[in-house]
């Protein structure tokens, strides 16, 4: 008997799936998002099954699995609150607006932006 050799083990497949899990490890470690001190770890796992009938026959499987980090959550804030007719309405909050008000754009379609308070003296006066 030969030496076991796990770079041509089941024609390669077995070479191939390290080869693709160690990138996937190596993407992690490198993302960003992800906490950067923290382990991965890469399992190759050989399970031997011999035959009922005879010891020599024996099925081979491998699975090779990753422990990777996951990426940090993304979050973001909601405002739930009810419209006063029993209805119950969420929205982001929209972390550049306060509260209640609506933002410019939608105040300008029923209103000017500038408003001459001269001008408006001046025409109740007269």
């Amino acid at each position: 008997m030969g030496n076991f050799n796990i770079q041509s083990f089941a024609g390669g497949a077995v070479a191939e799936q390290i080869s693709a899990a160690m990138q996937r490890v190596y993407e992690n470690i490198a993302d960003p998002n992800t906490v950067q001190d923290k382990a991965r770890k890469l399992t190759i796992e050989l399970t031997f099954k011999p035959s009922k009938s005879d010891r020599t026959d024996v099925d081979v499987f491998a699975i090779v699995k990753t422990s990777l980090q996951p990426r940090a959550a993304i979050t973001s804030r909601m405002i739930v609150e009810g419209d006063g007719q029993g209805n119950v309405r969420a929205a982001e909050w929209d972390r550049n607006a306060m509260k209640g008000q609506l933002p410019l754009e939608e105040a300008a379609e029923d209103k000017p932006s500038v408003i001459d308070l001269q001008k408006q003296r001046q025409s109740a006066t007269i």
